[in-house]
């Protein structure tokens, strides 16, 4: 796997920095609205490219060269982002402005592939891949007033990125026409996002927000394999940390 332990515990310090409150670092003035709250969302994924990495080391009859790398590019369409959270909204401020919420969130999106290379080459590429995260959240609500409609907020999360990959591709040399080989598997991994937003205030128990946010999952393994004519022969162990920006709107119902 690669290296990623250095942002994985920049991430966790942003996030510890962002609920400071809970620790009792930072001063804590009372604030209203606090309670519990059900979210929704849905908009658009923006995946950055796939690029897994590995090195060649064919099983018998398979074709490759030990030894030789084994780089599977692929380009991912966007896609719809949808999914659910529940949280809660804690009964302080500190700093006199910034609130904490908490959230425990699922949620998914699928890509198309459009296109992509292995090693550099002259590939046709088709296939997808999907993302699923199971996140624990920590945003602060920007306010400096108890009764503003208007609420801009920071935030992000770490927890689970379940990526499945099926990208195939053959050679365009003129004699294949169906994919030969094809980047495979399902893999769990860290995930980590850092978010940006607004919600109004439409009413006194149900909120609109817009929010931004990159993600990204680390140490996704796959294999690369040799599927032409039916046959499911291994190649090699592949390896990428996908990541990207996503773009949604949502509602959340206050208790």
């Amino acid at each position: 796997m690669r290296s990623t332990f250095k942002t994985a515990i920049f991430t966790a310090a942003l996030l510890s920095f962002a609920s400071g409150a809970q620790a009792g670092i930072f001063d804590k003035t009372p604030a209203d609205g606090s309670g519990v709250y059900v979210s929704g969302f849905v908009g658009g994924a923006f995946p950055f490219d796939a690029d897994f990495e590995g090195t060649q080391q064919p099983a018998a009859g398979v074709p490759g060269a030990a030894g030789a790398n084994a780089d599977v590019g692929a380009n991912l369409d966007s896609d719809v982002y949808y999914g659910a959270a529940v949280g809660g909204r804690l009964p302080f401020k500190f700093l006199n402005v910034f609130q904490p919420r908490l959230e425990l969130e699922i949620s998914h999106f699928e890509s198309d592939v459009d296109g992509g290379n292995f090693n550099g080459g002259n590939q046709t590429f088709s296939g997808q891949q999907s993302q699923t995260f199971y996140l624990i959240n920590s945003y602060n609500d920007i306010r400096w007033k108890d009764n503003q409609r208007v609420v801009p907020y920071i935030g992000g999360g770490i927890g689970l990125g379940v990526v499945d990959s099926d990208i195939q591709y053959f050679p365009n040399n003129g004699v294949a026409t169906a994919p030969t080989f094809a980047a495979q598997g399902q893999d769990t991994g860290f995930a980590t996002v850092s978010a940006a937003g607004v919600t109004l205030n439409a009413t006194e128990k149900f909120d609109v927000f817009v929010e931004g946010r990159y993600f990204k999952t680390y140490g996704i393994d796959a294999e690369r394999r040799f599927i032409a004519n039916g046959n499911d022969g291994f190649n090699a162990d592949l390896d990428d940390d996908p990541d990207g920006l996503t773009l949604t709107v949502g509602t959340r119902v206050k208790f």
